[in-house]
């Protein structure tokens, strides 16, 4: 585990520029002594060239061959303490040579470059016939002078290296500070906030490396921010609305208690449980809204038959319609009525769209539920033969605690606000219309139909 990106990153750097310098190092060692040998060689063929001019001197001026001589046994010299020369005729008897370094002979080397021992010292030598004079002409140079210029020239490139070296480290060091600078902003800005300041973290001036990360936050202060808002809601929404009820309850109670008679007392007490059960019914309702998210709903999503799923919930609201005497109807299941989403809260909608046709179903009346399957949707229609809503009202009756006035159903006014919100969990379109028959209402949800492709993605 890397515990501080910026040391990770400044050990790593200083260990591949160690690296790469020795490897640049070691390889300008051996393009160096290529090159100084390459040098080298053409100095030795220039010495050989002005020997070979004075020598051709030489009958013209005897003296020439002493200066020659002069000049190469001159002791202490640093031109010529590591170079000799010998100068042959045809019968292979020695004309000229230098007595300041090694006298074996190199009659034999062979013409052009080659590398010779003489004394157990390695020489660079260059031979060469001179036709003018018809001699032969050695020329030849310690190597230890060649290996000492290219070990001079690797010594101050490594002294230059660990001069350099901890320039290097103060330069990274410094540049991953400037690069790491928009994480401390992030780092401080977050640090810096109060615990319920939840928008978003500034994304501009921020580098594409880290740029999904700050999203990511954001995305997560966004859901933070939601869930505590639903909790302040309920809260708010709790407190408002079951503060008519407990005080309905209470006088009830206490109606009860002050009765006379057996009758006023038992009425009493019938009002304090519907009351109790409209209020039971009221904490469900905001218990359900209060969880519903785009985390919470759709965490398990699958392919769900919505005509099985809807008979499923219908029996359980069959006998709320028989207390009512409702024909409550479920028709024959289509073909492939498949969707994809969650079925707890796909459960909650259908029994929320039944109960609410119960609820505002007279006595006696009926309440169909029809899933109907076209190319690309499924939809899910329930009709009941009711009072309707009023075509300028069906948008609000989404709303929550709405409730259109006169109407003597129980209820929150929550049940749509919850269908509501699990449709577009779903993306599902809803529509209210009058049906066919011209009373009550018809109320669809249309759900895209299930599909490989919308299942993957």
């Amino acid at each position: 585990m890397i515990r501080s990106i910026r040391h990770f990153l400044l050990i790593s750097l200083l260990i591949s520029i160690t690296v790469a310098s020795s490897i640049t190092a070691i390889g300008n060692y051996l393009l160096d002594k290529r090159v100084t040998q390459t040098y080298l060689d053409g100095q030795l063929i220039k010495i050989f060239s002005l020997i070979q001019l004075l020598n051709q001197s030489a009958k013209v001026n005897p003296n020439f061959k002493q200066l020659v001589t002069d000049f190469f046994n001159k002791k202490n010299s640093p031109v010529t303490k590591n170079l000799l020369f010998q100068i042959w005729n045809k019968g292979t008897k020695t004309l000229l040579y230098s007595t300041s370094n090694a006298t074996n002979s190199l009659y034999d080397a062979p013409i052009g470059f080659s590398d010779q021992q003489i004394q157990s010292i390695t020489w660079r030598v260059y031979a060469a016939n001179d036709p003018t004079t018809a001699t032969k002409i050695v020329v030849a140079e310690m190597y230890d002078i060649r290996n000492k210029l290219a070990d001079d020239i690797t010594l101050s490139n490594a002294y230059i290296l660990l001069l350099t070296y901890p320039l290097f480290g103060i330069l990274v060091w410094l540049i991953i500070g400037l690069a790491l600078r928009s994480i401390t902003r992030v780092t401080s800005e977050i640090s810096n906030r109060a615990s319920t300041y939840l928008e978003p973290v500034e994304a501009t001036n921020i580098p594409i490396e880290i740029k999904p990360l700050v999203v990511e936050l954001n995305q997560l202060f966004i859901r933070l921010k939601l869930a505590f808002e639903r909790n302040k809601r309920f809260a708010a929404d709790a407190a408002h609305e079951l503060r008519t009820p407990l005080a309905a309850l209470k006088t009830q109670a206490q109606v009860a208690l002050k009765a006379d008679n057996e009758l006023d007392r038992h009425t009493a007490l019938l009002k304090v449980l519907k009351g109790v059960d409209r209020s039971s019914h009221m904490v469900a309702q905001l218990l359900t809204l209060s969880r519903l998210g785009q985390e919470e709903a759709l965490s398990d999503i699958k392919p769900l038959d919505l005509h099985k799923l809807a008979s499923e919930i219908l029996a359980y609201l069959v006998p709320v319609a028989l207390e009512k005497r409702i024909e409550i109807e479920l028709s024959p299941p289509p073909e492939d009525a498949i969707v994809l989403g969650n079925d707890i809260t796909l459960g909650i909608l259908i029994r929320n769209i039944v109960d609410n046709a119960i609820r505002y179903t007279p006595l006696e009346g009926e309440v169909k539920v029809t899933i109907l399957t076209e190319e690309e949707h499924v939809i899910l229609r329930v009709i009941d033969s009711g009072t309707g809503i009023p075509p300028e009202l069906r948008e609000r009756v989404f709303e929550r605690f709405f409730r259109i006035l006169g109407t003597t159903a129980p209820g929150s006014g929550l049940g749509l606000a919850i269908v509501s919100q699990i449709a577009d969990l779903h993306h599902a379109e809803m529509r209210l219309d009058t049906p066919a028959r011209g009373i009550g209402l018809q109320f669809d949800i249309i759900f895209p139909r299930f599909t490989t492709t919308n299942y993957l993605s």
